[in-house]
């Protein structure tokens, strides 16, 4: 723990209820830039409801995770209305600081949406004009626990008038414009043929874009023993249903990602057999397979990045995974896929972290070329407001956009079956079907409405062997969830099939 010094400045934190926020979730606090990338943390010292740290040399935002009343767990963020934070403006009540930062956020947004020919139903005002009452009254409070409770009321309205108005946003751009035919729909397709007839016909019936799995370790356990077989019999099946596949991933360095065997092999070594394989399998598939999530995770994080590589050796490892696939294929559709958007790791771990946005920039900066952007988006602790947010930002370099994975929960139960067994997080209501399907028709509005977003790929249909816990779209005994028929009804509106 880092001793106090005079450089550090106070931010104090309350729950809902005015008590002090506990250490552990209070040092989840981050700084970001006010282009939204984070800071590594300066030295700190947290104490219950109070946290003293060094601050940036330039003017920043905060973040921290909080539960708002009636809404969820979501990371909140202060700007300053735009000018950011610098020592004079501390010590910093943090309940009123995310407060009037959410109020002025949402308020100047549907402003300008309003200005470009939007409207907004008068619910949505009507919360704006409590937000910024109970706002007020925050302000004016002297004791720490009216203060807290006030904002929590503020934020609470805020926060839904935000998801609202981007939901109405949404659904006019949608009602505006003509239907998008060749948008994917996509789901991984992992649970071919083992799980049976049932498990096609739900596929089929909901999907017309299907990933089918290029795990290296599991694909070639020892070098030169490719397993095409098992993929052969996805993509044959995939294929006879007019469903168009999808490969993932060519190049991943999680420990799946690659054969034991290339732990012992040098940088060149690795690029050279890197280069080879990805040749060979998008040549093998040629007029079968176009689309290919050709490198994962590449921006260093931990447990994507076993062999320590560095950014500058991730770069390399882009062009030739975008090289050589095109070589293998001239048709190829290169994806560049990555998580973790928020990159909080760079805020929380020691450098060198890089954000999945400096990684992308410095790949187009290096001249590579592929033809989307992927990103990952399992519930992620944000509401539709910051979502639509994040998704604007990396619209803005210039790629269209695939969402290659998406998952949230059905349930709050353990679920033993599948990789993460937790269920994470909180929109609004515990999760449960119906919390699932409200928010699976947020989101898939939110990006068909989005004409650089051009497929979405959720992850594992059912909860058979399932990567995110209760995640599925059919439950275990393969009958539909809510959010299976949500999203078939939406798929349905939006193609005309009555």
């Amino acid at each position: 723990m880092a001793e106090i010094t005079e450089s550090m400045v106070e931010m104090t934190a309350f729950t809902a209820k005015g008590e002090p926020l506990a250490r552990k979730p209070l040092d989840q606090l981050y700084f970001l830039t006010l282009d939204d990338e984070p800071i590594p943390n300066p030295p700190r010292v947290v104490e219950p409801g109070k946290l003293l740290s060094r601050l940036p040399d330039i003017p920043f935002a905060i973040a921290l995770k909080l539960s708002v009343t009636d809404f969820g767990e979501v990371f909140l963020y202060a700007d300053n209305r735009g000018e950011g934070y610098s020592r004079a403006d501390f010590p910093l009540n943090l309940n009123l600081a995310f407060a009037d930062s959410r109020f002025y956020r949402v308020r100047s947004s549907i402003e300008l949406w309003r200005k470009q020919g939007f409207s907004f139903s008068p619910e949505i005002f009507q919360r704006l004009e409590k937000a910024e009452r109970y706002l007020n009254r925050g302000r004016e409070a002297e004791d720490s626990k009216e203060r807290a409770r006030y904002c929590d009321l503020s934020l609470n309205e805020s926060l839904y008038a935000g998801e609202e108005a981007v939901f109405s946003k949404a659904s006019q751009i949608i009602a505006r414009k003509s239907p998008r035919p060749d948008y994917l729909f996509g789901c991984n397709f992992f649970g071919h043929p083992q799980q049976g007839e049932e498990y096609d016909r739900l596929f089929k019936n909901l999907f017309d874009f299907a990933t089918v799995p290029f795990y290296w370790r599991y694909f070639e356990p020892k070098l030169g023993e490719k397993n095409f077989a098992s993929v052969d019999t996805s993509v044959n099946w995939l294929l006879s249903q007019d469903i168009t596949p999808k490969g993932h991933p060519l190049v991943w360095f999680h420990e799946i990602g690659f054969p034991e065997e290339i732990r012992e092999k040098s940088f060149a070594e690795i690029t050279d057999l890197v280069a080879r394989r990805v040749r060979e399998i998008t040549a093998y598939y040629r007029g079968k397979i176009n689309y290919y999530d050709v490198i994962n995770e590449a921006n260093g994080l931990a447990w994507a990045n076993e062999l320590q590589f560095s950014l500058e050796q991730f770069i390399e490892l882009t062009r030739i995974a975008a090289v050589e696939s095109r070589r293998g294929n001239p048709e190829v559709f290169r994806i560049v896929n990555n998580c973790c958007l928020w990159a909080e790791n760079v805020a929380y771990h020691q450098p060198p972290q890089h954000s999945p946005f400096e990684y992308l920039r410095s790949i187009l900066d290096a001249g590579i070329e592929f033809e989307a952007i992927g990103l990952q988006l399992y519930y992620p602790d944000r509401d539709f407001f910051e979502i639509d947010r994040l998704l604007d930002r990396f619209s803005r370099l210039g790629k269209t956009i695939h969402i290659t994975e998406l998952g949230v929960s059905s349930s709050t139960e353990i679920d033993e079956t599948s990789y993460l067994k937790e269920p994470a997080g909180r929109w609004r209501k515990p999760w449960s079907e119906e919390v699932q399907a409200a928010w699976i028709e947020q989101f898939y509005t939110l990006c068909y409405s989005k004409s650089y977003i051009e497929a979405i790929s959720w992850w594992d249909l059912t909860d058979n062997g399932n990567f995110w816990p209760n995640g599925g779209l059919v439950r275990k005994d393969m009958t539909p969830k809510l959010g299976y028929l949500k999203l078939q009804e939406l798929i349905h509106e939006w193609r005309g099939i009555g």
